[in-house]
């Protein structure tokens, strides 16, 4: 059984920690780490990561997820069940684009600690779902989990707006809006787009990829997952832009 593990803990003995508890409980247990250099504290990158990776994983995967700023206080942890996999974790919108969702149980587990529930709570959880014990064992059954308020893009008279879904570790502006809006709106690579972000309002070429431009330009292109992203070749249209994390966009081709 595999069990992977998304944090925000970096190269810390607290990665070391979660994976002793799960082999302790389920040695035969294969742990696997989606990444570990979730910005700290970014539940809307976790939930990003969740989408665009977990999904590539066998079906019957625990995927563990600890992105938890609240951690120690009311907020709850929960395990989801959905139609091909499992996931454990802080209800706080880590799990906002999960889907096809079965059962959801608000676990009620014993902490030794109120400030490492990852250690104490979710990799246990996990461990024992991968020795085959059922979900309600854990907890009681709920009807809703946390989820992220995002705009849905949507396209209108050749305008498209969007909201920025997170900032990859590269820098990258990942959007919401699909490649499909921007073919409804007559953006085609090799041209030029206008985009207003936040309080910036910019020109840049729409391309393939990051080589198309020269180094240190910026530009659009649709990322791995199909999303418009804005980029810096070779740096980081975050820390150019001052981009965050759920900023409306506004997109149209240039006249």
């Amino acid at each position: 059984m595999i069990v992977t593990l998304t944090t925000d803990f970096g190269g810390s003995e607290y990665v070391g920690a979660m994976k002793g508890v799960i082999l302790s409980i389920a040695p035969e247990a294969r742990v696997v780490d989606i990444t570990h250099e979730i910005r700290s504290f970014d539940v809307r990158h976790a939930a990003y990561v969740v989408k665009s990776v977990c999904p590539y994983f066998p079906r019957g995967s625990i995927h563990v997820v600890v992105v938890d700023p609240g951690v120690g206080t009311q907020r709850r942890g929960i395990a989801i069940e959905t139609r091909d996999y499992y996931y454990v974790g802080p209800d706080n919108g880590v799990f906002t684009f999960v889907e096809d969702i079965r059962r959801v149980v608000e676990l009620r587990v014993k902490a030794k600690s109120r400030t490492f529930h990852g250690r104490d709570v979710f990799a246990p959880v996990a461990a024992r779902l991968a020795r085959g014990e059922p979900l309600e064992s854990f907890g009681v059954e709920v009807e809703d989990i946390v989820r992220l308020s995002v705009m849905a893009p949507e396209e209108k008279g050749g305008v498209i707006r969007g909201e920025v879904l997170c900032v990859d570790v590269f820098g990258n502006v990942i959007t919401n809006i699909p490649r499909s809006l921007l073919a409804r709106a007559n953006i085609n690579y090799g041209g030029r787009i206008r985009v207003r972000l936040g309080k910036e309002e910019l020109e840049m070429p729409f391309m393939q990829s990051y080589g198309f431009v020269r180094e240190g330009e910026l530009l659009a292109l649709i990322g791995s997952e199909g999303y418009l992203e804005i980029a810096v070749n070779r740096g980081s249209a975050s820390e150019r832009l001052g981009v965050a994390g759920g900023e409306r966009v506004e997109i149209c081709a240039a006249c």
